[in-house]
C-alpha cells in the first residue's frame, strides 16, 4: 500500500491476504489501477513482494501492524455472530480453548525474523500466478 498507492499513486487500492484452510491456503495480492499504468503497478507490486519476502517488515511496519491487530480486536468479537465465527474456527482448526485469551499476547510476541521466515517458507514470488482483468481494446 505504502509503495504502490501512497508513494507512486499507481493504484486506487492495494491489499493482500492469506486465505487459511486446514491445508496450506493461497496468498493473494489485489490492486485496482488505470489500464495505462497496469504493467508498472504489477511490476512494482512484484518487486515489493520479493523485497518483503527477503527482508520482512521494518520495525515501524511491525509496530503499526501489531497496533492495528490488537487495537481492532475488540471489534472482531463484538457480537454473538462474530464470537460464533471464532468458536467455529477454534473447533475446525483444533485450536486450544484458550485461543481468544492467548491471541493478543501471541500477536505482541511476533518478531520480524519470524515473519520473514514464514514468508520465505510459504511465498515464492517468481512462481506466483498473475491474473489481469480489464476491458478489451
Amino acid at each position: 500500500m505504502e509503495e504502490v498507492r501512497q508513494q507512486r499513486g499507481l493504484a486506487y487500492s492495494v491489499y493482500s491476504f492469506f486465505a487459511p484452510y486446514q491445508e496450506q491456503g493461497p496468498f493473494q495480492i489485489g490492486l485496482q489501477t488505470k489500464k495505462e499504468q497496469s504493467e508498472e503497478a504489477l511490476a512494482l507490486t512484484q518487486k515489493v513482494l520479493k523485497e518483503f519476502v527477503m527482508h520482512g517488515p521494518t520495525d515501524a511496519e511491525l509496530v503499526a501492524a501489531k497496533q492495528n491487530i490488537i487495537g481492532s480486536f475488540p471489534l472482531r468479537i463484538d457480537s454473538n455472530s462474530k464470537i460464533l465465527t471464532f468458536l467455529a474456527m477454534i473447533g475446525f482448526y483444533q485450536l486450544p480453548l484458550t485461543y481468544l485469551n492467548d491471541y493478543l499476547e501471541a500477536v505482541e510476541a511476533v518478531t520480524i525474523e519470524q515473519i520473514r521466515q514464514a514468508f520465505q517458507r510459504r511465498i515464492q514470488p517468481d512462481a506466483m500466478v498473475t491474473v489481469v482483468v480489464g476491458a478489451k481494446e
